[in-house]
């Protein structure tokens, strides 16, 4: 490879002797400093297109011919490829900013191009632009002379008059000016060196590359240190003038979290080295000398402007103000209060299946009574009570031992063996047997569902809308698909009827469904159906609780009487949404895990009692009700206060003199009516008071 600056001094003389009088660059637009391509050749010999490693790309002819040697493009008038390489930024379009473009590239030719000649360089877009040409025409015996045209013309527009002989290297600036005529220089010193402009102007198009040519009139040449630039002496050299810094992307303002990171960068141009100081409100800080600064952890007192002075030998500049604002997020709010347990639903499969005495004499029974005793619940759903020697008509006696006061309803359907029963503390409005025995073709069985669905409508103290309790136990077999159908659909009946029965026609009623699925949703039997999740779903309304036994930390249910324990889950509790996102507490309970044991319990009554484990949730009031004080009244030292109350509900008062500290007043209040009035009196001039409901 020759650099240009080697030959400038050679090529002096020549210059003054064959250049005749030719016309001057003239006027000059002024376009940022800027190379868009910079290509020495110094690729493996070979096909240029297949060693430039992308940079190079074929528009035309056969691809794979134009080649490098020895470090410069090669080309000749025996081959037909064209190629091109994309400027930097490219494409430029004709009404864009910068809209002259200088090439410079050095040449040597070793045989000569034809009368005529070819040209062999050019700008490209959708069209050819500036093209350089090569020719004999004119020029004494052995040279060549070059020529310009603005397109891609069948002849040059414009010849230099100066000869060139073969193997000499020769340095060409070409300029184009987007909508202008195209401008040669042949061996410059400087833009002010004579040149030839071509007659015709340029049509204004989008470029975006620099093509080499080869075509049968050009001769054989290399073509070496070519530099596509937006000012001539970049062209010329291959070197930019010196540049002061020039900011290209501002620092952006923003908006950043506390305690959250901020960056803040710039874009500058210019001759490097390029320096950065960052100012924070005209003061600059340590440190910051990069071209992006990084705050972390931010704090409030960082909120303000941000900009960044850059520097290099040739000037400075500053970028503009960029704002950093602090958003300092409110405290979080405090955890929310723990869920007021005011309801408590129990489900237990009492494992009563062909039990000849349903009495309180068997120690079953009684096991099974001390358990629920125990446990206290509010609502207790009952599956597989006996049958056999009218076992079940014993259940009232159960109910007085072990739940006295309760309420009980046994009119359930069944299967000629056993059927379900449910107890609450509250009032049961009315009892109904749904789905006894219904046909399940629809569901993808003719058999009937094996037993029921169970409904209790249950008045709870201040519920607004009565409670509707369901139980169910599905058909049982794990070994068998049959039975897996058959239980899915019986879940798929209980879906149907949640979904065009019940919904419908209580549309603002809570409830939820209970029971022995007799499927475990995470260990499901041979040839599950999926019972679990036909329930569970958003058409039913109907969500998924997983209680556990705390000390166990076990989900299982089933069977208790197992010497390693459950190994699977089958009793369930699913309630309605509300009700969901109202579960206080679950529990499955264990009397064999207690230390100590509570009075009247037996370690082993969960054995005794039933194969199933016992499996509960506590609600809160899905119905909260606000109220107001309805009057505060003083006479003297006596205070007077009045405010709206629930029936059977307890309430509490507390007192303060500067609403930041309060002392308990009264608790325990019970209300027997709508509203409460309490009465109390104080020497301070200055009291205030605030009004509790207790759970």
């Amino acid at each position: 490879m020759v650099r240009w600056n080697d030959v400038v001094p050679v090529l002096t003389a020549v210059l003054k002797t064959f250049i005749g009088p030719l016309a001057l660059a003239g006027s000059l637009l002024t376009t940022p400093a800027a190379i868009l391509l910079d290509e020495t050749f110094s690729w493996p010999n070979g096909s240029l297109v297949t060693n430039s490693a992308g940079l190079w790309s074929t528009h035309s002819g056969t691809a794979g011919q134009l080649d490098v040697t020895n470090g410069a493009a090669f080309l000749t008038g025996g081959e037909g490829e064209d190629v091109n390489a994309l400027l930097a930024g490219q494409p430029y379009p004709a009404a864009g900013t910068t809209n002259v473009f200088y090439a410079g590239f050095t040449v040597r030719f070793a045989s000569l191009p034809t009368a005529g000649g070819g040209y062999f360089a050019h700008f490209n877009s959708s069209n050819f632009r500036g093209c350089v040409w090569a020719l004999t025409a004119g020029a004494g015996g052995g040279q060549f002379r070059f020529g310009l045209s603005a397109g891609n013309t069948t002849a040059a527009s414009v010849t230099n008059l100066a000869d060139f002989p073969l193997d000499a290297p020769v340095r060409l600036v070409l300029r184009i000016t987007n909508g202008g005529p195209a401008r040669l220089w042949v061996q410059p010193v400087d833009e002010n060196s004579p040149s030839i402009l071509t007659p015709e102007a340029l049509a204004a198009t989008t470029l975006s590359s620099f093509a080499l040519r080869q075509s049968s009139g050009i001769g054989t040449l290399l073509l070496d240190d070519l530099v596509v630039a937006t000012t001539f002496g970049e062209a010329l050299t291959g070197t930019s003038p010196p540049q002061p810094p020039v900011i290209v992307t501002q620092p952006i303002s923003q908006v950043a979290t506390q305690g959250s990171n901020a960056t803040f960068s710039v874009v500058a141009s210019g001759t490097p080295p390029l320096a950065y100081q960052w100012w924070f409100d005209n003061t600059p800080l340590p440190g910051a000398t990069n071209s992006s600064l990084t705050l972390s952890n931010i704090t409030p007192e960082q909120a303000g402007f941000y900009s960044v002075t850059v520097t290099n030998l040739h000037g400075a500049t500053n970028s503009e103000p960029a704002e950093l604002t602090v958003f300092v997020p409110p405290p979080p709010p405090p955890p929310p209060l723990p869920l007021t347990p005011v309801l408590s639903v129990l489900t237990y499969n009492a494992a009563g299946n062909g039990d000849p005495d349903w009495t309180t004499n068997n120690s079953q029974v009684r096991a099974l009574g001390r358990m629920v005793a125990h446990l206290q619940p509010d609502i207790v759903t009952f599956q597989e009570i006996p049958i056999t020697n009218a076992g079940w008509t014993n259940m009232p006696v159960f109910i007085r031992n072990y739940l006295p006061g309760y309420f009980l309803a046994t009119n359930s359907g069944h299967d000629g063996f056993i059927r379900s029963a449910i107890a609450s503390r509250h009032p049961i409005l009315r009892s109904q047997s749904w789905l006894d025995g219904v046909n399940l073709s629809a569901f993808g069985t003719n058999i009937g569902f094996t037993r029921d669905l169970f409904e209790a409508e249950i008045a709870v103290p201040d519920f607004d809308e009565p409670l509707h309790v369901f139980t169910t136990h599905l058909k049982s077999g794990t070994s068998s698909s049959a039975d897996a159908l058959r239980r899915a659909a019986e879940a798929s009946a209980i879906s149907n009827f949640f979904v065009t029965t019940f919904r419908p026609a209580h549309s603002n009623r809570l409830y939820l469904l209970t029971g022995d699925l007799n499927e475990d949703i995470a260990r499901p039997a041979t040839g599950s159906r999926q019972p679990i999740q036909r329930l569970v779903n958003n058409a039913t309304g109907l969500r998924l609780t997983t209680p556990t036994n705390p000390i166990a930390g076990s989900e299982l249910t089933f069977s208790i009487r197992n010497t390693n324990g459950p190994t699977r889950r089958y009793d369930y509790l699913l309630p309605c949404a509300v009700l969901h996102s109202n579960v206080a507490s679950n529990l499955i309970f264990r009397s064999d895990l207690l230390t100590p044991l509570p009075p009247n319990l037996f370690s082993n009554d969960v054995r005794t009692a039933s194969d199933h484990l016992p499996v509960m949730l506590w609600f809160a009031n899905p119905y909260p009700r606000p109220f107001r004080l309805l009057s505060l009244e003083t006479a003297g030292a006596n205070v007077t206060l009045r405010w709206e109350t629930m029936s059977n509900r307890l309430y509490s008062i507390e007192a303060s003199t500067n609403l930041a500290t309060w002392q308990p007043l009264a608790s325990n209040l019970l209300a027997a009516g709508t509203n409460l009035t309490f009465t109390t009196n104080f020497t301070d001039p200055t009291r205030f008071f605030r009004i509790l409901r207790q759970p």
